[in-house]
């Protein structure tokens, strides 16, 4: 399909992803693009999506995260372009000439990032809807541990005490999850992860002490208990709320879907970015000697 319209998104008005837009904008213009920018600083709202053939992104991860829920997970494909630190679901910074040129010649490679969706029952008795693209996390609110029931489709799994826990879709699955001990999941697993948080070891607790990876038709309730002593707080792609009582947790059923340039590859990200390499036996920092 030929691209005949972008919009291109960044959180702040200043800073090198508000910087580098204009550029992006005269490239992709050059080529018979029409642009849209928006600014979420000065614009809270996105402008209408109606013919855009494709969104780029500039920012980290995190503007990534924020980008999808205010655009409200959107059909259309997208494009991210790393100006945060770590970028994991980033591509690498180009030139505007370099990166118009990549994006109107179509050479790239989609993944389809599995939304999940959250209700969350309050304590006043409301009820709030929620997605998340990388993860929700149901944790403590006070000095107190939680309390928690775990049930998969209705069957009680776990009761748990401890700090919380992490449901991760397998593109969250290398941030929260990850630091607590949950395992990477490639990107064609398609499923959700619950991964505990520093959970009580001693027996009489009988907390979970492992991730589980569960396919995405799962259904995950979570309730809360003596919730005046251990108040919850629930996260969702790092937008917190208060005074939660008990959330379900079920696929949205529409994945977004990223852009990778051709030569992407997940392993080779995982090892540039999480892992790290080791050099080889007589190789030091400027490769040996």
């Amino acid at each position: 399909m030929q691209l005949r319209s972008i919009l291109i998104a960044h959180e702040a008005a200043a800073g090198s992803a508000a910087e580098a837009a204009p550029f992006f904008d005269e490239a992709l213009v050059e080529r018979g693009v029409s642009v849209q920018r928006w600014c979420r600083e000065t614009t809270e709202n996105p402008p209408p999506l109606d013919g855009v053939d494709l969104i780029a992104v500039l920012g980290g991860d995190g503007s990534m995260m924020a980008m999808l829920r205010a655009l409200e997970f959107p059909k259309i494909p997208i494009y991210g372009v790393n100006y945060g630190r770590v970028g994991f679901l980033m591509n690498p910074r180009l030139p505007g000439a370099d990166l118009a040129e990549m994006l109107t010649s179509q050479e790239m490679i989609a993944q389809a990032f599995p939304v999940l969706q959250a209700t969350a029952t309050l304590e006043s008795g409301e009820t709030v809807d929620f997605c998340a693209v990388n993860d929700f996390v149901l944790e403590r609110a006070s000095g107190q541990t939680v309390h928690l029931r775990t049930y998969i489709d209705g069957v009680l799994l776990n009761r748990y005490s401890g700090d919380g826990l992490v449901i991760a879709t397998p593109g969250g699955s290398t941030a929260y999850s990850l630091a607590a001990g949950g395992p990477v999941v490639h990107p064609l697993v398609k499923g959700m992860l619950i991964t505990p948080l520093y959970p009580h070891r001693p027996v009489q607790f009988h907390s979970l002490q492992f991730p589980i990876l569960l396919p995405l038709s799962s259904r995950v309730r979570i309730e809360g208990d003596d919730l005046e002593k251990r108040p919850l707080r629930f996260v969702a792609d790092g937008a917190s709320t208060r005074n939660v009582r008990s959330i379900e947790i079920r696929d949205f059923g529409r994945p977004v879907h990223l852009l990778r340039s051709s030569d992407y590859e997940f392993i080779d990200t995982l090892v540039h970015k999480i892992i790290g390499r080791r050099a080889a036996p007589g190789e030091g920092a400027r490769g040996g000697r």
